[in-house]
């Protein structure tokens, strides 16, 4: 069985029920949880993995139900309480690939002020052969900031995976800091999960687009970035109006999915999704145009559900594929 964790923060979500762009204040709003790393463990899970989630949560009745919602999702609480706060956003999703906006009210959150050390580090990874960190953790504090790097050094020292999604947030933190934390953790990734509209942001590069040709722009992304940190195994998410689409490089080779059309719902938590689907592809040992295959499929239904967490069957995925697919 594969061990694998995640460390990231784990938040509380509302979304207004009713129409909030009329300038009305919403009456009502739906409440959930959610989080990137936690996201996919979850979907994970759902498949049979062994999935255990590092945070930090309040000790107060909502830590309690964080520890609940992570058990009803078969993964495996890690969780160290303090007195501070559960990190809280509010969102309102975007429609037809738009994106979703966001507020966030996680400022001095328990997970952004739990200083990891490195004995706790050796002893949580000990049975871990894989990891899931993203690009959103260091942008929370120092204290995060430095949790990813120890993370990442003793992971490595360990001959322990690191899956990482770049995941940038302007409203968490500069691009020019993003940059420069990517460009020392890129160095150690082994799985890598972004778009081409994300690595020109946060690299200033433009890539080469040519208007006959969906994938030339993600195409020309997965070099630039296996070129520069020589990457093994890369996961591209392809968003184009309202289609939707997936392309994997691994060890030399891209592969490309079908295009979906879909009539988007809700778009947060796709890409977790998107990365979870293809590790349980090749935790599986499928084959890479059966990966790409299956986790764009997941992506694309993803975007017709609701909330941050998709734990999709896997024949809800197959049959989501032969009667949504359109050609390229």
């Amino acid at each position: 069985m594969t061990n694998i964790l995640g460390y990231g923060e784990l938040m509380l979500r509302h979304t207004p029920m009713d129409s909030p762009l009329k300038g009305n204040i919403s009456k009502e709003f739906k409440t959930n949880f959610g989080g990137s790393e936690s996201n996919s463990l979850c979907f994970l899970a759902s498949k049979g993995h062994s999935c255990t989630f590092l945070s930090a949560f309040p000790k107060n009745d909502l830590g309690l139900k964080s520890i609940k919602f992570l058990e009803n999702n078969n993964v495996k609480p890690k969780i160290i309480f303090d007195d501070n706060k559960l990190g809280v956003y509010y969102t309102i999703p975007g429609k037809n690939n738009n994106l979703s906006k966001i507020i966030y009210e996680r400022k001095d959150s328990s997970f952004s002020k739990w200083i990891l050390n490195e004995s706790f580090i050796n002893e949580i990874i000990k049975d871990v052969s894989y990891i899931i960190i993203s690009g959103i953790s260091p942008a929370l504090s120092r204290i995060c900031y430095d949790n990813i790097f120890k993370i990442i050094d003793i992971s490595k020292s360990k001959g322990v995976k690191i899956i990482y999604d770049i995941n940038y947030r302007e409203k968490l933190w500069s691009l020019n800091d993003c940059k420069n934390c990517n460009l020392q953790i890129l160095k150690h990734v082994d799985f890598l999960f972004t778009n081409a509209k994300t690595l020109s942001r946060v690299f200033n590069y433009k890539f080469n687009y040519k208007n006959d040709e969906f994938f030339s722009e993600t195409e020309d992304a997965i070099n630039f970035v296996n070129n520069k940190f020589n990457i093994p195994f890369i996961g591209m998410t392809v968003r184009f109006k309202d289609m939707l689409a997936g392309a994997l490089f691994n060890l030399g080779n891209i592969s490309l999915s079908k295009s979906y059309l879909v009539n988007q719902v809700d778009r947060i938590g796709a890409g977790d999704v998107f990365l979870a689907a293809t590790m349980n592809g090749f935790f599986n040992n499928w084959d890479d145009q059966k990966i790409i295959s299956y986790s764009t499929s997941a992506f694309a239904i993803s975007h017709t559900l609701f909330g941050d967490v998709n734990s999709i069957s896997d024949s809800e995925i197959e049959n989501f594929k032969i009667n949504s697919l359109k050609s390229d």
